[in-house]
């Protein structure tokens, strides 16, 4: 029944219905399409590319919205939508919201297990052949966290420099993952690997993505930080990271991580700034960031950036700063009730973490890495965090015969 869903759904967008119409409601005049489109906008936004069973899906403005699953092995139960027992690990899956009479159709969506974890990929140590090399840690909470391979690299590289810092994990679709790391220190393109099951990184190739063009000069020697998502509105994985030397954050759109486009500046604060990690919370895209102007006893700190639009309207920063100075590298996730940020205490070589009911907010409460938190890593630098599925994690678990006592 799913296949016959998708093949009928397929035929109609061939047949000539228009891919944008297909998604969109038409509207009788122009005040009901800009109310009906601010609608769709603001719902299209709020769902995630990859969805989680036993997620609650988006409201407008308090109002009732009337979700259906028009296509996949899904339910939807008070406003939750989860898998069928037929649904396939990774379900694509067409949604319809009907608010006030008028129905909204959205495609491109995938649909998960639930999640189960955050597994981390982070560098460091004290032995310097292992120092610059990917490895990995996970935990349930952000809390408690376990080492993968006993704190020892899962992946090694084999071109350019040689030197893998700030790894981080993708998700893809179809359920496969890359992995993207800064080369380096002056490097102009980035290590990207792929992966199926984040076991095996396979295909390591350098990506060049500060590049010059003839709109823009770059320096052509930076590229820190790298970091990246899959934006499903416009079908492409959005790749934004640092360079000093060009004052700034940019990003690039790929479609395979192989072509790429030329970079254009993610934001402006008016002074130098790295080390950004975006956060996607329903509609609202936020961003912590490091302010890094000299001298580091004076600048150094992360702050909150926040945009009114999407992940390119970055407009409005925090004068307060959220942590110390000499820190960096922040990423977060989601705990058992709050926001958990953790951030680099570099020139300590640790960890440190925070926690905030609202990410937007300037808000953070310090956690005591001695007593709130589990972190057996050694000397960790820069990480980030992939929430991931059971079968996700057990693959990782056996493959690597990892001791999980909780």
């Amino acid at each position: 029944m799913k296949k016959i869903l998708i093949l009928l759904l397929t035929l109609l967008i061939i047949s000539g219905c228009d891919a944008k119409k297909a998604i969109q409601p038409s509207f009788d005049n122009e005040t009901d399409s800009s109310s009906q489109s601010q609608v769709y906008d603001y719902l299209n936004q709020s769902l995630d590319s990859f969805i989680f069973s036993n997620t609650e899906l988006p409201k407008f403005n308090n109002q009732v919205v009337d979700w259906n699953v028009v296509s996949g092995d899904a339910i939807i139960e008070n406003n939750i939508i989860s898998k069928t027992d037929n649904a396939d690990e990774y379900e694509m899956i067409v949604l319809e919201a009907t608010v006030n009479d008028e129905s909204y159709l959205f495609d491109n969506l995938e649909l998960m297990d639930s999640r189960a974890a955050y597994v981390m990929s982070y560098f460091g140590g004290d032995d310097e052949d292992n120092y610059q090399n990917a490895k990995l840690a996970y935990t349930y909470n952000g809390l408690l966290w376990y080492l993968v391979n006993n704190d020892e690299p899962i992946v090694r590289a084999e071109l350019g420099s040689k030197q893998i810092r700030d790894p981080y994990i993708v998700r893809k679709k179809n359920g496969t993952f890359s992995m993207i790391a800064t080369q380096g220190w002056n490097n102009s393109s980035i290590y990207v690997w792929d992966s199926d099951d984040l076991c095996t990184y396979n295909n390591e190739r350098l990506l060049q993505v500060n590049k010059s063009s003839s709109d823009q000069k770059m320096s052509e020697k930076q590229a820190w930080a790298p970091e990246a998502f899959y934006d499903r509105i416009i079908d492409k994985y959005v790749i934004y990271w640092s360079s000093p030397e060009d004052g700034g954050m940019y990003y690039n759109l790929t479609s395979d991580f192989n072509d790429i486009s030329y970079p254009k500046q993610l934001l402006d604060t008016g002074f130098t700034v790295i080390d950004g990690t975006i956060v996607k919370i329903g509609y609202d895209y936020t961003i912590i960031l490091k302010d890094e102007r000299e001298p580091m006893e004076e600048y150094s700190s992360l702050f909150v950036g926040t945009s009114s639009t999407n992940y390119l309207g970055f407009d409005t920063f925090s004068e307060n700063r959220i942590t110390g100075h000499q820190s960096e590298g922040p990423f977060v996730m989601k705990g058992d009730v709050d926001y958990i940020v953790f951030y680099d205490d570099y020139t300590r070589k640790q960890f440190q973490a925070m926690t905030t009911k609202d990410i937007r907010s300037e808000e953070f409460e310090e956690l005591n890495m001695l007593t709130d938190v589990v972190a057996p890593m050694i000397s960790p630098r820069h990480a980030s965090v992939i929430p991931v599925t059971w079968n996700e994690l057990v693959k990782i678990i056996k493959e690597y015969k990892t001791e999980d006592i909780e």
